[in-house]
């Protein structure tokens, strides 16, 4: 039976100012938002840093077509430097995520970081937005230590994925919703393991059949083949596909495999968006473009998340994942 919870704005503002974010009176916090973000959530927010006696600012930018998905504005990145959390509602925008002004601030331990960003106000009070979080974490502290002392990931699926790269075992990164500490960055709905592959070595081909950021779920699965780390082909008679294409072949970098993730949360629905679909418990997202955030050094105007449903998931020889089903 689905489960049909539901939060009010002002509770979801009250899960995440509290429970995952811990935000106290003392702290300076932006709200980040662009001209699309839920008008109800960034009330909710407010109202939110009000009751706690916070000091806030909402900082608003343009929105961002797919060409410049990830830029700040420069004024907001000035802004941050005085900021001690960064709550990211921009719904056109990754730029509270990917931003190298960002990425630079938590590398500091000068920012802790909510990402609401390309989200609508549904996915921020159900389903995995509702989820709890505790167990979450566990989920994701058992996985991270498999992933580091791991060398190779492969990812295969019935759609006909397979695609194997060394990992950066060194630089793994748990998203499970909490962000206590200065340096570490959680979303919401959340839950995930991710680290990129090693740049320039990622080999063989994966099918996007799930949601994908930007150009939305494809109509038709998409075959996306890869080289040396680089996206050399994509076939889809979609228009999603056909989107696609145009990115990867007129942003610079946009062809790079940038991330390799793992969704934990049982409560994120099957039929969401991709922030919500690549969430979820045993499903899988390859990321095309920037990996500055994982600690890469490619730098690209977009970050584009691909969810591949049901896979098999391979931490060197152990299966980590079966068929969408976790295995630790």
């Amino acid at each position: 039976m689905a489960d049909n919870t539901k939060l009010l704005p002002e509770e979801a503002a009250n899960k995440i100012a509290g429970e995952l974010m811990a935000i106290r009176a003392d702290e300076l916090v932006a709200i980040m938002c662009d001209e699309d973000s839920p008008s109800e959530m960034v009330s909710a927010l407010q109202s939110e840093m009000r009751n706690i006696g916070a000091e806030y600012a909402v900082l608003l930018q343009p929105s961002r077509s797919a060409a410049n998905k990830n830029q700040m504005n420069p004024m907001i990145e000035r802004a941050l430097e005085r900021a001690d959390v960064l709550i990211g509602l921009t719904k056109s925008s990754g730029a509270p995520v990917y931003a190298a002004k960002v990425k630079e601030l938590l590398a500091a331990k000068r920012l802790r970081v909510m990402s609401l960003a390309m989200r609508d106000l549904d996915t921020l009070t159900a389903g995995g937005a509702t989820a709890d979080y505790a167990s979450i974490q566990r989920s994701g502290d058992t996985l991270a230590e498999i992933w580091r002392n791991s060398r190779e990931m492969r990812i295969t699926s019935e759609a006909g994925t397979d695609i194997r790269a060394p990992i950066a075992f060194d630089d793994v990164i748990i998203e499970c919703g909490y962000v206590h500490e200065a340096g570490y960055m959680a979303g919401l709905p959340d839950g995930e393991v991710s680290s990129r592959p090693v740049e320039g070595q990622a080999h063989g081909v994966f099918v996007v059949d799930g949601p994908a950021a930007i150009v939305g779920k494809p109509e038709v699965p998409i075959k996306i083949r890869v080289e040396m780390g680089k996206v050399v082909e994509i076939t889809g008679d979609c228009p999603q596909a056909q989107e696609l294409r145009e990115i990867v072949s007129t942003v610079p970098q946009a062809d790079n495999i940038a991330e390799f993730g793992i969704g934990l949360n049982p409560a994120s629905r099957p039929d969401g968006i991709f922030q919500e679909v690549k969430k979820r418990q045993g499903q899988v997202h390859i990321a095309i473009g920037d990996n500055v955030y994982y600690g890469g050094t490619v730098r690209c105007n977009v970050h584009i998340d691909l969810v591949l449903l049901n896979p098999t998931v391979f931490l060197d020889n152990r299966m980590v994942v079966e068929r969408g089903n976790v295995l630790f």
